[in-house]
């Protein structure tokens, strides 16, 4: 690629970072709980903190009701995107009859990066060992895909799209399970 195209593909990504920043902060705005008088609660339970910083009972009750939603909130997105990264269905989702070999290759590869990209900030509000979990899966999609292609190089598309439906997510088998564990894990008030 020339420098131009490299730059103008760093500045796309980029922007898209920036625009599904802005959007998941505004959906988060969107969720947090309000008032009849539209004042936000979040900032009301604030103000009550800094009022009696010692009463750690608060501080504790105020933390759960806000990170709690977002925590789990990050746990339906990410598995959300585990699901949308199972062969069986991103295949379905990408092929079309008459893509060309190259076209459907390179169109499962950035699905998967830009699903991936989509969902980024969800790692703030889980654990490190889930997202690596997710993180790894997305790496087996990307890997099992390129090896697909490289094994069954005169393969038809169609040949390849069973193939591909046909292949095993085990990682994202275990991210799912880490996933629900998580969430599983907010349900107690500690």
């Amino acid at each position: 690629m020339t420098k131009f195209a490299n730059y103008f593909y760093e500045m796309k990504t980029v922007t898209l970072i920036l625009v599904a920043s802005a959007i998941v902060i505004f959906i988060i705005g969107m969720f947090l709980p309000r008032r009849k008088d539209g004042k936000s609660c979040v900032k009301e339970d604030f103000e009550k903190i800094q009022n009696n910083v010692d009463n750690a009972d608060n501080l504790k009750v105020v933390s759960y009701k806000i990170i709690v939603p977002l925590r789990v909130q990050a746990c339906e997105r990410l598995l959300l995107f585990i699901e949308r990264i199972r062969f069986q269905v991103l295949v379905k989702r990408v092929f079309q009859p008459g893509i060309s070999r190259d076209d459907f290759q390179f169109s499962l590869m950035q699905n998967v990066h830009d699903e991936f990209e989509h969902n980024l900030a969800q790692r703030l509000y889980v654990t490190e060992a889930t997202w690596k979990l997710v993180n790894l899966a997305k790496d087996e999609v990307l890997q099992t895909v390129n090896r697909v292609f490289e094994e069954n190089n005169d393969a038809d598309i169609a040949a390849m799209a069973v193939i591909l439906s046909s292949m095993p997510n085990q990682l994202a088998d275990k991210a799912i399970t880490r996933i629900k564990q998580e969430f599983d894990s907010f349900l107690i008030l500690e």
